[in-house]
This record gives structure tokens, sequence and C-alpha cells, in this order.
């Protein structure tokens, strides 16, 4: 599937699928390696099988290039949120929310280089503009929650006195925390959480889940 049809000038547009696939597929392994400062274009354009002339053509600097590449990996979290929401109309806000969890593990399983590229701008911050693509990010799942915290309050299944954006913004920094550790092992290898089985992961998603009901559900 081609994900970077919004992105790069209207030249990279023209390409075919599989040749802006290939671009995208090169930039991504390159950055995931070597990060955003250290990353070669000389390398992005070999793996690429183009010239150096062609890729400013399609892209007008290296950091064009990353902020595209970041962009293209934001378009496929955000299909995935949008997926799992349309999937579990209908179910209450905490069965909705573990499968929302459970899809950023599977993300990660699937795409691991970009996983491996968002991980390096939230713990680095490399690249010199990076804190702003992380922000931006950031702020878009924490809209998306928002909209999820909205709904509950309306069916009753939350408490009305609760911040939306407090608790959006706690519940993005559970889900964020769970990533990095399944992701990093110095993060989560002790936990058991790195790597876990898809069991595994149920029963530590499930714990979460567990105690934020304790705390927003509404009992009343």
């Amino acid at each position: 599937m081609d994900y970077m049809i919004d992105v790069g000038t209207q030249i990279f547009q023209k390409l075919t699928p599989v040749k802006r696939q290939k671009v995208f597929q090169s930039a991504i392994s390159e950055f995931a390696e070597q990060g955003y400062r250290k990353a070669s274009v000389n390398n992005i354009v070999r793996t690429a099988e183009i010239s150096k002339g062609s890729l400013f053509q399609y892209f007008s600097s290296k950091r064009k290039l990353f902020t595209c590449t970041v962009n293209a990996s934001a378009v496929l979290v955000k299909d995935y949120l949008k997926n799992v929401r349309n999937e579990t109309t209908g179910e209450n806000f905490f069965d909705r929310l573990e499968k929302i969890i459970l899809s950023g593990f599977r993300f990660i399983d699937k795409h691991p280089l970009m996983a491996r590229i968002y991980f390096q701008l939230l713990q680095s911050g490399e690249a010199p503009f990076g804190s702003e693509q992380v922000m931006e990010l950031r702020r878009n799942a924490e809209r998306f929650l928002g909209e999820l915290i909205l709904e509950a309050m309306s069916k009753g299944e939350l408490r009305r006195d609760l911040s939306t954006d407090k608790v959006s913004f706690i519940i993005y920094s559970l889900l964020e925390s769970l990533l990095r550790a399944y992701y990093s092992d110095f993060i989560g290898e002790s936990s058991g959480i790195y790597k876990a089985s898809p069991e595994g992961l149920t029963i530590w998603v499930r714990t979460v889940i567990d105690f934020l009901r304790d705390g927003i559900s509404n009992r009343g």
C-alpha cells in the first residue's frame, strides 16, 4: 500500500506507487538505523536506485524528506486508530481503550522501523525540528482520546466531573510508557513487558484498564 501519496512534490507524486514506496522505505531504513543527523542521503539514493538530483526534485532537502517520512508514519497511526474506533463503535469505553492499546503493540510489530524513528525523536530530540512533530503527534492522539472520553461521558460510562484534557493526557502518557517499554529492552525487560507474548500484553493492558476504571468510571 502506498502511504506517500500526499507528501513530496508533484514530480514525486507522478511516480508509480512502487517507486514511491521504494524511496519511502529507503528513507525509513536509513533514518531508523542512523538517526536524522547521521543519515546519509547517498545511502538513501543508492538503496532507492535513484540519483541524488532526483531525490532533491522529489523533496527539496533532507529535512523535508525526514518530515514527510514522519508524517507518513503518522498517517499509518491515524489509520490504525480510526479502524479501532470504527470497529468498536457501540462498545463501552474501557473495552475500546483496551483494543486501542493492543493495536499500538501490533503497530510496533508491523512497523518496527517507524517506531524506532518515533522513539528516537522522543528520547533524544535529535532532529532540530523533531520536537514539533512529536508534539503534533501527541496533540492528535490526545484529541482522538478526548473524543472517546466525551462520548463515554455522554453515555454515563465516565464521571461527568472529569477534565477531558487531563484524562486524555494521563491515558496517552500511560499508553506511551507501555509502548516504549514493549519496544525498549532497557525500559521494559525487568518488568517483563519487553517483547511480551500476546497473552502477557493482554494481562498488562487489563491491569492498566482496571487501574483507570477505578479512577474515572461512573459508579453512581
